[in-house]
């Protein structure tokens, strides 16, 4: 893995600071909440890279690992249902799976019910490290977050924005 970056970036409030006096027109409560969230997400993001960094795992291998481990015990499932919600192909998926099994993290068997398919389970060895890299990426996460707002705070805005994601995530 190779260490994070640090990318050239215009602070969030004086990128909405130029965009209310250059383009008045696009300058709405709708477009600063985007911008906001587009940026938190952004700097949320780079932090669980670097978590992630921590204990060896791309994104895309993280991202298989945790859905794996939130799945029920065994934590398995067919690389089609792993591949729900995530941005990889099929042949992408297959990549990181091989390099995944390679470290000993995930083991491959056939479906008992349809040979022609398989499932990807986590080994114990990849149970523990999805765990302890699960809860030092969210916990990492989280920390960001309480520099600025405590507990009840960030239970109030995740509240606030579960009528969005409720109404426009389908």
């Amino acid at each position: 893995m190779t260490p994070m970056k640090q990318r050239c970036r215009t602070r969030c409030e004086d990128m909405l600071t130029m965009t209310a006096a250059t383009f008045p027109e696009i300058d709405t409560p709708g477009m600063r909440l985007i911008t906001r969230l587009f940026r938190l997400r952004d700097l949320i993001f780079e932090n669980a890279l670097r978590e992630m960094d921590h204990f060896g795992l791309s994104q895309a291998e993280y991202a298989v690992m945790a859905t794996l481990r939130k799945s029920p015990a065994p934590h398995e499932l067919r690389p089609a249902d792993i591949c729900k919600g995530m941005l990889l192909s099929s042949g992408g998926l297959s990549k990181v799976v091989h390099g995944l099994e390679h470290r000993g993290l995930v083991e491959r068997r056939d479906a008992d019910e349809d040979r022609r398919g398989s499932l990807v389970r986590l080994t114990s060895t990849g149970i523990a490290l999805a765990e302890q890299s699960m809860k030092a990426v969210i916990g990492s996460d989280i920390a960001l977050l309480q520099r600025v707002a405590d507990t009840d705070q960030l239970e109030a805005l995740a509240e606030a924005l579960r009528p969005f994601t409720e109404a426009l995530d389908r």
